[in-house]
């Protein structure tokens, strides 16, 4: 059967290993990123570089986004030059990107009304996942949709779930990202707080990933705390506080109480506010630190804040 063709928009730490994976794997993938050397990096893999949103979705049978948000996959499908103007009748949209539900399903319906489907299937797992072609894939959408696409999202998902209509891959990523959003706040309290006790920092981090009560998130951020390379930003704290705040919007509309969120997303918010928002969510360390009053650390943000 013939592979269909792609247009791929954004290639950040996500975007750019599923990219990189497709092109690889023999697709014929047109790339389009706002920071136009990501572009020419795939396409030193035999991707085309697209010089706009438009230009990526021409020709295309299937579009899939990787952005940060719901404002950017706006402005990538309808604003100037954006993909709605030039994408295929009966292409569909497949957006990877950590999204409200509410959005997805509103662009599920003027996907339909202007002749397209769409998904969104976000994705779960490190940029190293990605490139191999092993993440996690939860999907929204028709079912019949999710099928006919099913042998795409194979090549970059090594476990496939298909969740129901538009926005339950979505609602399912919340799910999943408050856990990360609640235990790194956690882990850097306990790290300090251990610390300001007596206990010495790398005893504890080594104790705390080599236990039954870490995450493998946890236990991956560990050394990075240790080391303090909060730098290369694997995902960044402005983007986890983004997700919680997500989470907690569709909270309020479920009448669903969620006061270990809250607490985490306050501290989110604190951390992105001091200047951390553009490192790792490892960082959180960093802002307990300064909140317990320890200052024999170096403070990790680049010069003129993160905000």
């Amino acid at each position: 059967m013939e592979r269909q063709r792609l247009g791929f928009i954004g290639l950040g730490n996500m975007g750019l290993g599923i990219a990189s994976r497709l092109v690889e794997s023999g697709y014929d993938v047109a790339v389009y990123n706002r920071t136009r050397s990501k572009s020419e990096e795939v396409g030193g893999l035999g991707a085309r570089v697209a010089d706009s949103p438009a230009n990526a979705a021409a020709g295309a049978d299937v579009l899939l986004l990787s952005v940060a948000d719901q404002n950017v996959v706006t402005q990538m499908l309808f604003g100037e030059h954006g993909a709605f103007g030039s994408l295929p009748a009966g292409a569909a949209i497949v957006d990877m990107s950590t999204v409200p539900p509410s959005f997805a399903r509103e662009l599920a319906g003027r996907a339909s009304d202007a002749g397209y489907r769409a998904l969104d299937a976000c994705v779960l797992g490190a940029p190293h996942h990605a490139r191999s072609g092993e993440l996690r894939v939860m999907v929204g959408g028709e079912e019949s949709d999710f099928r006919a696409l099913e042998g795409l999202l194979e090549t970059v998902g090594k476990e496939l779930t298909y969740l129901g209509g538009n926005g339950m891959g979505a609602t399912m990523k919340l799910v999943l990202n408050m856990l990360m959003g609640v235990q790194m706040p956690a882990l850097a309290e306990a790290v300090v707080f251990g610390e300001q006790a007596g206990l010495p920092r790398d005893k504890i981090l080594q104790m705390i990933a080599g236990s039954g009560y870490s995450s493998p998130v946890m236990t991956f951020r560990c050394p990075m705390m240790e080391k303090r390379e909060f730098g290369k930003a694997l995902f960044k704290l402005s983007l986890m506080r983004k997700d919680m705040m997500l989470l907690l919007g569709e909270a309020q509309e479920l009448g669903v109480p969620m006061p270990v969120a809250e607490s985490a997303y306050a501290m989110l918010t604190a951390a992105k506010q001091q200047g951390l928002g553009e490192l790792d969510v490892a960082a959180m360390v960093a802002f307990m630190e300064r909140l317990a009053g320890m200052d024999e650390y170096p403070w990790p943000a680049p010069a003129g804040g993160g905000r």
